[in-house]
């Protein structure tokens, strides 16, 4: 690690931390992010979520992982550099982003997740944060909750910032698809155009119901395993129309 100087810190997340750093010997400017645990053996390191996917994904609008490096047990991730995420963009936002902005970035977010999802993987954490922009160019970040599209159910419970959250999930579902991927996609399309999100719920509960008064109670013949799902947690829908 002596070949790179730390910049600044940039985030702080529940597994690790991020920095901007130089590259000493390529001359460059790189995004660190450095585990939080400790690492004792190579293997743990290669058996990671994160790891398993970035090190076969090769895509413009995937973050590039350039380098794993472990030292005194300490874990490395080292990535190109980005320079904002798309939550600060829209954050810093003053007035709305035109139809061709939100085209370009949509079609960008659309042809990383379609090769991720032909590549065998779902991301499970699409949201803003995890969309990281330079020069109009967005790419998907953040793969630590990513999984095989072949691996088996039941999956951890816990996925994406609950504003993101796909109802199947809120429900507690344990056999969910890479649709969830596309139902984040969708709440983060109609807050490029609103620049405030569109399911902000206070709680799984609160989430449902905000989900339930933008697109109505779910419907039998759209969403046969709704009913299940709420009878398995003994969730009582309200009737939104």
């Amino acid at each position: 690690m002596e070949r790179y100087r730390v910049i600044k810190e940039v985030g702080d997340g529940t597994c690790g931390c991020v920095y901007k750093a130089f590259n000493l010997e390529a001359n460059e400017i790189v995004a660190i992010k450095k585990m939080k645990r400790k690492f004792y053996f190579w293997e743990e390191c290669m058996n990671l979520c994160e790891v398993k996917s970035l090190s076969k994904m090769n895509h413009p609008n995937i973050v590039k992982l350039k380098e794993i490096v472990r030292e005194n047990h300490e874990l490395f991730f080292i990535f190109e550099y980005m320079e904002y995420n798309l939550y600060q963009i829209m954050r810093d936002r003053q007035n709305a982003f035109t139809e061709g902005e939100i085209r370009s970035f949509m079609s960008q977010i659309l042809q990383g997740l379609a090769y991720m999802h032909k590549n065998g993987y779902f991301h499970r954490d699409l949201k803003p944060e995890n969309l990281l922009v330079t020069n109009g160019i967005i790419k998907i970040a953040d793969f630590g909750l990513a999984r095989e599209v072949t691996s088996k159910p039941p999956y951890t419970a816990y996925v994406s910032t609950r504003w993101y959250r796909a109802p199947e999930v809120l429900l507690q579902s344990s056999s969910y698809t890479p649709a969830i991927d596309m139902w984040a996609v969708g709440a983060i399309l109609a807050e490029l155009f609103t620049l405030s999100p569109l399911f902000p719920g206070e709680s799984e509960i609160d989430q449902i119901y905000k989900i339930c008064n933008v697109l109505g109670t779910p419907e039998s013949t759209i969403w046969p395993e709704w009913m299940d799902l709420s009878r398995s947690i003994n969730f009582n829908f309200f009737q939104v129309e």
